[in-house]
This record gives structure tokens, sequence and C-alpha cells, in this order.
């Protein structure tokens, strides 16, 4: 499946696009875009491809997507009745908005987060329902206001689940920290063969206990852990943008072994690389 690029022609009267919908959508395209989606589904079911994350979905399961961050929503063949409310507004939008404005602070952190997208759970959601109708039906400055009031809502829950991995993030955002963009690097060039924990000190010019602690503290894990998640992150990428088998995709990933391939990607993404896959095949059939 290959990645798109998707441009949206936003209307000279209208700042941000907010349609409701009730028709099936099967579009085959797995794509990224500059603005933000919010994507709720009121009824109907099907995939969902967030990154690297890829799940069944149904009913009042809302979804934010951050800027430029990969995605496919795609319904089950059955549901010919699928309402939704999908939402895009641009990164250059919200934050001339909320930027430096102190009471929008959690609405950033929001936004800052989606950039591995965001599930937030169905017993939040559904109580949105209406804010989303009204957002699809509103007219001039209410539509402003009406998506301001979704996104604080949005931003005061905290039992939200981020879909893609960490390291799909790290690889993919820019770092201000030049060392540790340096190794992600090295990384991101290597994990297709071992790479030593002495490798990762040296290009850091630090001793390898010194470089485990900055590594630690600047992402949460371990090297070891970040190296396992990045190939198993390449792992979902492969399955899902080419045709290699599963035991192509383990060697071609630095897995010495298929059974260390296959326990390290359940443990990771919660079903085997198998399962994995015929979710995938599962889309291109709808």
């Amino acid at each position: 499946m290959k990645l798109k690029y998707s441009i949206f022609d936003k209307s000279i009267q209208k700042s941000f696009y907010a349609k409701r919908k009730n028709t099936p959508y099967r579009v085959n395209d797995w794509h990224y875009h500059e603005e933000f989606e919010l994507y709720f589904p009121m009824t109907g079911s099907g995939i969902r491809i967030v990154g690297d994350s890829m799940e069944y979905y149904g009913a009042n399961e809302l979804v934010l997507c951050g800027s430029n961050l990969p995605h496919l929503f795609k319904t089950n063949i059955e549901d010919n009745d699928h309402d939704r409310v999908v939402v895009k507004f641009s990164k250059s939008l919200i934050f001339k908005i909320i930027e430096n404005v102190p009471e929008f602070l959690k609405i950033k952190k929001l936004l800052i987060d989606s950039s591995r997208g965001i599930l937030f759970p169905v017993s939040k959601s559904y109580s949105m329902i209406n804010d989303f109708i009204s957002l699809s039906e509103a007219v001039g400055a209410d539509r402003i206001i009406q998506l301001l009031s979704i996104l604080n809502k949005m931003s005061k829950i905290d039992n939200f689940r981020l879909l893609s991995s960490e390291s799909y993030k790290n690889v993919s955002e820019s770092r201000n920290d030049d060392r540790l963009q340096k190794v992600i690097n090295y990384i991101t060039e290597n994990f297709y063969r071992e790479i030593s924990l002495k490798e990762l000190a040296d290009i850091s010019y630090m001793t390898t206990n010194s470089f485990c602690r900055y590594f630690k503290e600047r992402t949460n894990k371990t090297s070891f852990e970040f190296i396992r998640e990045f190939r198993i992150s390449k792992a979902c990428q492969m399955i899902i943008n080419s045709n290699k088998t599963i035991s192509q995709i383990c060697n071609d990933t630095g897995f010495n072994s298929f059974s260390s391939f296959n326990r390290v990607f359940k443990s990771v993404k919660g079903i085997t690389a198998s399962e994995f896959k015929y979710m995938y095949q599962e889309i291109n059939s709808i």
C-alpha cells in the first residue's frame, strides 16, 4: 500500500474542514497531510491504521491524528450506513489561536501528543456526539468556537491511548538534542544488524554507563528497548508497504531467530506478525 500526501483545498469562506457524512468510506489510500484530523465514527466499524498501529475499530471510537501522521480508516463492506464526522484543521490556524495563551496549555499538549495518534475512550467520546454534530452544522465564528470547545473537552480526558509506537514518533519528528538525534539516526540506518551498546556510546563520545543513563533520561527506555520497538515498527511498515513474507521481514529487521521475532512482535503489538498481516489483507479485500 503506497503512502500518499494529501492536499486539503479549503474553502475561501471556511478556515477548516468539518463535515458529517453517512455513506460507506472505503478509500484505499494510506495518506498523510499537514492538517490535524479528528475522525469520529458514530456508527459502523472497520480497520484503522495510524502510524505503525493497525486495529479494528467500532462506533464512537474518536481518534485525533497529528500533523503529517500517516493514517487510513476503512469501513467493513457490510456497513452501508457509516455515520461519521471528519474535521481537519491546519497547524498554523490552531497555533495562531492558542500559542502564548496560558489557558490553552492543555489543548497545546493534546495536539503535541497527537503526533502518535490518540484514541479516546468510548465513554467520553460518546458524550460528545452532539458537539461534533453541532460543529458540522455551525456557520461563521461559531465554527471556531465549537472547535475550541471540543478540543477543550478532549484536553481534559486523561485516560486516552496513544496509537503508534513511541519509536515511530521519535524517528519521525525532529529533535533539538543533536546528540540524541545522531544516535537515533544511527539506529535507523543500522537496525537490520546487531548494534552493540559500545557502538552507540562511541558515537555519543560517552562511556557505556554514561550513555545508558543519558539515553534512559531522554527516551524513558533503554537503547535495547528502543531498538527492539523500532525494529517492530519497521516490520509493521514492511507488512503494509511490501509483499515480503514474514520470514523475510524477520531477517530484514535484524532478528536472529523467527521465534524471537514472533515473541517480541506480540509483546509490542499485542498480536502476532501473521495476525497483523491478516488484518492488512482484510483491508485490501474490503
